[in-house]
């Protein structure tokens, strides 16, 4: 059984040492080209409203701690135990403020935050991730917590750049504190990767790599077991993909992509499709959503593209449909200048405008970031902590579960070797993924024209987005 791989980035050469300045460049270009577009927009009732007075100004978001605030967030089981025990601490530590739960599961969350948004009634502590963010922060519902980061309010030292830069909104604003960050990595059987001659994948593999290592997998692989699973309509893939090639995914309210890269990325699916070196189109479409069911979890394929954080779930499924048989990540492929292809997804707080307790909401989101004891009761339970000294504390820890101590540990050399951001516009998550797996489906299932099909999905996005 293979190791889990050495995660050293390889030698960084001039190129990657330039690649922190490009990504802000065109993370500030993104951001300019979708303000104008907002602008342009913006002839309707406006949804949300000016900062409150408390949010701006040199003290921005200090003043008395005390009264009550309501906290929103999805989740359920252990997570509601654990983020109302944070809030517990945070009362102890505050004992003249009240914090009230909101929670229900991720579907609903987002349901009942709409209804709230158009009424002005949205938690003054509200959870958000990175790909919802522009569907409020265009609105003007949010508060720029960048004048509480300024003033000392929320203390944001320990989090990363790239990683507080997915908590940006269209105009480049900060409009949410990420404090867990999930990521896409490559789940890899060893067992089978070893009994196919392949081996683990390097930690510096790239994209050519990948699409070559599939089709050696299968070659010395029993009937039924693919080298890997089949990808052409994942929408997380295609954007790494992208990103990994140094290519943007959206500009403004537009996809950046072209019909030309959508065609070129499924045709690299149906090459391997069509020679069976991936799970077959009928039996990815009929594939489970929990990760237990998936085909990787059950043994069919060498490697997947799955969450960082469930690889601990998968071997759990695995040891009961294979004894023996492993299971680690290794980081996405990378472009073929070395650059990063993990895009992160983050959870954070957010402040909406209509908040009337700016000071008690500021520090309820400083407190949670960097409290110790806060962050050793959560325990990145919604993705690897951001606060770096948080995560070193974790990581410090003996008793860590090894699937864990792998998903913190990934992630921790994810950030050093410096993500690519993507700003999400409006209208992204109810337009863009489920589209786009439908899309190659009619391609892989029903024979459609690639072009023709990728066409249609470009158009149909474009033109959603355009009335986001």
């Amino acid at each position: 059984m293979s190791t889990i791989p050495d995660l050293e980035a390889p030698p960084m050469s001039a190129t990657h040492r330039s690649r922190r300045s490009r990504r802000r460049a065109a993370l500030l270009a993104g951001a300019a080209a979708l303000t104008l577009v907002a602008t342009a927009c913006s002839g309707g009732t406006r949804v949300g409203g000016d900062a409150p007075s408390a949010a701006t100004g040199d003290d921005a978001g200090k003043g008395e701690v005390t009264g009550a605030v309501r906290l929103a967030y999805w989740g359920s089981g252990a997570r509601v135990d654990l983020t109302n025990g944070v809030s517990d601490l945070f009362v102890k530590e505050h004992p003249g403020v009240d914090v009230t739960p909101e929670f229900t599961d991720f579907a609903a969350y987002f349901q009942r935050l709409n209804v709230q948004a158009t009424s002005g009634g949205m938690a003054c502590i509200t959870q958000l991730q990175g790909r919802q963010l522009n569907d409020y922060a265009g609105q003007g519902l949010l508060v720029d917590l960048q004048p509480l980061v300024d003033s000392g309010a929320i203390n944001v030292d320990d989090i990363p750049a790239e990683v507080l830069d997915t908590g940006r909104g269209p105009d480049g604003k900060l409009y949410e504190i990420p404090y867990g960050a999930a990521y896409d990595a490559i789940m890899v059987n060893t067992t089978l990767a070893d009994q196919a001659g392949v081996g683990t994948p390097p930690a510096n593999w790239t994209w050519d790599d990948f699409f070559a290592y599939a089709p050696k997998a299968k070659a010395a692989l029993p009937d039924g077991v693919a080298g890997v699973n089949l990808l052409g309509g994942h929408p997380n893939t295609f954007i790494e993909w992208l990103r990994g090639n140094g290519k943007e995914v959206f500009d403004g309210n537009k996809a950046a992509f072209t019909v030309d890269d959508v065609v070129e990325y499924w045709g690299l699916w149906e090459q391997l499709r069509t020679s069976g070196a991936t799970i077959s189109a009928q039996d990815r479409s009929a594939e489970a959503a929990q990760v237990e069911q998936s085909w990787i979890a059950q043994g069919r394929t060498v490697l997947d593209n799955k969450p960082g954080n469930q690889l601990g779930q998968a071997q759990g499924a695995l040891d009961g449909a294979q004894p023996g048989s492993q299971l680690t990540t290794v980081q996405l492929p990378r472009g073929a200048d070395g650059a990063s292809s993990t895009v992160l997804f983050t959870s954070g707080w957010s402040i909406p405008t209509s908040c009337d307790n700016i000071p008690t909401a500021a520090a309820y989101i400083d407190f949670w970031v960097n409290d110790p004891e806060a962050n050793a009761l959560f325990a990145s339970n919604n993705g690897a902590v951001t606060n770096t000294k948080m995560l070193e504390a974790q990581l410090a820890d003996t008793s860590l579960a090894p699937a864990t101590r792998q998903n913190l540990e990934l992630f921790q050399q994810i950030v050093k070797d410096e993500p690519p951001t993507v700003l999400y516009p409006a209208g992204y998550q109810a337009n863009f993924e489920t589209a786009f797996t439908r899309s190659y489906e009619a391609v892989a299932l029903n024979g459609a024209d690639p072009r023709q099909t990728a066409q249609q999905f470009v158009d149909n996005l474009n033109a959603a987005l355009a009335q986001a």
